[in-house]
């Protein structure tokens, strides 16, 4: 794609120069099946992401796949019964859940169109194979590397992210970029954090292709002064400074 930065040069700025310390991940939507040397696994559909960071190139469909919730999010069971479209199984799983925030958690909870893919495939970032596009960058990166990766199309074009916090995973990091054209932060579920190892540390951002180039131009020109930064915005120290000046 001809939007689509370098995938090895993306990956050694993250690792090298932002110093993200787990493995980014590359996700491709897949309409038409799933790439060749990619395998099948029965596990939740957002653990795919920790299964790339360990080096696998897999994916789940709607035969392969270990949650009702993943499917229904990812397009694949629209028509599901309301015990997964209403949130009922929040109530009888977690006591804090009343009927009434479950059903609507499910309404604000982004989904993949029904039948837009057939499977939903992860690779490392810098193994992709060739001819594979890629539709999302996945990082599982600290608050303040968040803010940098997630907001880098803010810096380059002015388009802040969108933050995500209550819906599940699978909605946030995989249909919620697709949904709003935009890249996405999200402290992901319980079962999402759990799934993919989350620390208390870290959270997800998820990056659309046509927003990548931004994160390679953000690192590339990446640069603070703060001394300029004080003197500009705070009164206090550009007095300090005019004084140091005229000195």
């Amino acid at each position: 794609m001809s939007d689509t930065p370098d995938l090895k040069y993306l990956n050694r700025l993250l690792l090298e120069k932002m110093r993200v310390k787990r493995r980014p991940v590359a996700i491709t939507y897949c309409p038409e099946g799933p790439p060749p040397g990619y395998e099948p696994v029965q596990i939740v559909a957002c653990g795919i992401v920790r299964e790339a960071e360990q080096g696998r190139k897999v994916y789940v469909s709607r035969e392969h796949h270990d949650c009702w919730v993943g499917q229904y999010h990812l397009g694949w069971n629209q028509q599901a019964d309301a015990y997964i479209t209403e949130g009922r199984y929040l109530t009888d799983a977690q006591g804090f859940y009343t009927p009434e925030a479950a059903a609507c958690n499910k309404r604000q909870s982004h989904s993949l169109p029904e039948g837009f893919i057939s499977a939903l495939a992860a690779a490392p970032l810098d193994e992709v194979p060739e001819g594979v596009p890629v539709d999302l960058l996945i990082c599982v990166v600290d608050p303040q590397r968040a803010m940098q990766i997630a907001g880098a199309a803010s810096v380059r074009e002015g388009t802040f992210p969108v933050g995500e916090l209550g819906a599940s995973a699978c909605s946030s990091i995989f249909a919620a970029p697709w949904r709003t054209g935009n890249s996405v932060f999200a402290i992901g579920d319980g079962g999402g954090r759990m799934h993919n190892r989350l620390d208390v540390t870290e959270m997800f951002v998820s990056i659309p292709r046509h927003h990548m180039r931004y994160v390679v131009e953000l690192i590339e020109n990446f640069r603070i002064d703060p001394q300029k930064m004080r003197e500009v915005i705070m009164p206090s120290f550009a007095a300090k400074a005019r004084e140091a000046r005229q000195e």
